[in-house]
């Protein structure tokens, strides 16, 4: 059905939210912490996944916070909360054994969980440099009511992954970054045998370098997979790493090239690429590389004004969704790309004013270094549709935008469901657990948003989408 363009307000906490009829409402809005006030933004990059998780009704928050007594130092913060009964405060800490000095917005922290053995894990302040690692102990998830919430359930900094001290470090976990987890499904588990967690990893420098996955198995730890993407003179920016319904792994990127190894950016980035028709041997340490067949889905021109690392999603289907932004128009437009049932990749520019109705007139904002958004697929949507959360990227601008398309609209009939015009002063990231009604999740879409000061949790249940 289509949606009402009328409007009306729902007060929050921080902004008063425009809502459009039958589409998400706002049931809660949380701060975990002050933002530290750093040039280059430490919460909130579109590459963490995850900062937002939720297992066994409790959802897990990772954030940093600056240091009570000197701002120039910030500390890894950890918050959790029950989603259901009396008692749902945020709990938080933060490990004060560890400063964060460094102003620099590629040092996310990013946590994952084990569902087999309750373990909570955290990889952190990565850009080039050694392995920073945190474990939980055992069953913190699994009986979290049975723990004290504190520092003290954790691991003291490991530069190494446990149940891989065989490994040379100085090959296998040096210049580490971009940390990412993910809960392998059951669908996938006749692959991944009893592990049910992956890591995944760039080592090496920016221009120059890999990426590896790891998987732990409950109890024992972990174990390596392999290098499934190899660069050569360059390195691939993955946009996600997510498993379709079949428990495949698909992984989509761009490429970023230098022109000698003297780091010089000549911003060649082709895209985006994804495994149509190769599959990396890791077994054989056969990773895929850029001349691999079959993996340049779109080529996009030198300065064509693609971004690194935005979003992508599989659908329930098996469709991939791919988000970013080009000029190759001679203006910057966020694009989706997505691949149908049968294989066939389709490339389309969002539509922009009058066209689309939106208060924020988001689609006409994007520029080549602005802020990034996601994709999300409503769980159960009776449309099949996917949504699009876009923060503005006009000057000075917080505004966030979520839009709407469906499949019987090939994926071209966005619409505006809901918009802020402040709150959003980076990039938003969401709860995949939460919004997974197949896994435990209560459907409910949580943000993570950095609002300028505050880090917020921004909840969202999601009417007729």
């Amino acid at each position: 059905m289509m949606l009402s363009k009328w409007l009306w307000t729902i007060s929050c906490l921080t902004c008063q939210w425009r809502v459009y009829a039958a589409s998400l409402r706002v049931v809660d809005t949380t701060t975990l912490g002050q933002d530290p006030q750093t040039v280059n933004r430490l919460n909130g990059e579109s590459f963490q996944q995850d900062a937002l998780v939720t297992f066994n009704g409790y959802q897990y928050a990772a954030f940093y916070v600056a240091d009570s007594s000197n701002s120039s130092v910030r500390h890894p913060s950890l918050a959790r909360r029950a989603l259901k009964g009396h008692e749902t405060a945020w709990e938080s800490f933060s490990f004060t054994d560890y400063n964060q000095t460094d102003d620099d917005g590629h040092d996310i922290i990013s946590i994952g969980i084990s569902h087999g053995d309750g373990t909570l894990h955290m990889g952190f302040d990565q850009h080039d440099n050694n392995l920073n690692y945190r474990v939980s102990q055992t069953g913190v998830a699994t009986n979290p009511t049975k723990v004290e919430w504190s520092p003290a359930l954790f691991s003291s900094v490991l530069d190494h992954l446990p149940g891989l001290e065989s490994l040379n470090k100085s090959v296998y976990f040096i210049n580490i970054t971009y940390p990412r987890f993910l809960s392998i499904p059951t669908a996938a588990h006749s692959q991944a045998g009893s592990a049910d967690l992956l890591l995944e990893l760039r080592v090496g420098r920016s221009g120059l370098g890999d990426d590896w996955l790891y998987k732990y198995t409950p109890n024992k730890g972990w174990s390596q997979i392999g290098r499934y993407l190899e660069g050569v003179n360059n390195n691939a920016y993955i946009n996600g790493i997510d498993f379709d319904f079949r428990g495949s792994l698909q992984v989509t990127w761009t490429y970023r090239d230098y022109v000698n190894d003297t780091g010089q950016d000549v911003a060649v980035e082709a895209g985006p690429n994804g495994p149509e028709n190769t599959i990396a041997n890791m077994t054989a340490q056969e990773p895929i590389v850029p001349v691999s067949a079959g993996i340049t889905i779109f080529s996009i021109p030198k300065y064509g004004g693609i971004l690194n690392q935005e979003a992508q999603t599989i659908d329930s289907e098996g469709r991939i969704h791919v988000l970013n932004r080009e000029n190759t128009t001679g203006t910057e437009q966020w694009y989706h790309y997505w691949r149908s049932t049968v294989g066939h990749w389709t490339r389309t520019a969002f539509p922009l004013a009058p066209e689309l109705a939106s208060k924020n007139n988001v689609t006409g904002t994007p520029t080549v270094i602005g802020k990034r958004g996601k994709l999300v697929v409503p769980p159960n949507s009776p449309h099949r549709s996917l949504l699009a959360i876009l923060p503005s990227n006009a000057p000075n601008s917080s505004a966030i935008s979520i839009l709407r398309s469906t499949a019987a609209g090939h994926f071209r009939d966005w619409e505006a469901v809901w918009e802020a015009p402040s709150g959003c002063g980076w990039e938003p990231l969401f709860d995949r657990y939460r919004l997974d009604t197949s896994t435990g999740g209560d459907g409910i879409l949580s943000l993570f948003l950095v609002n300028g000061t505050a880090i917020e949790v921004l909840d969202l249940e999601l009417v007729d989408v």
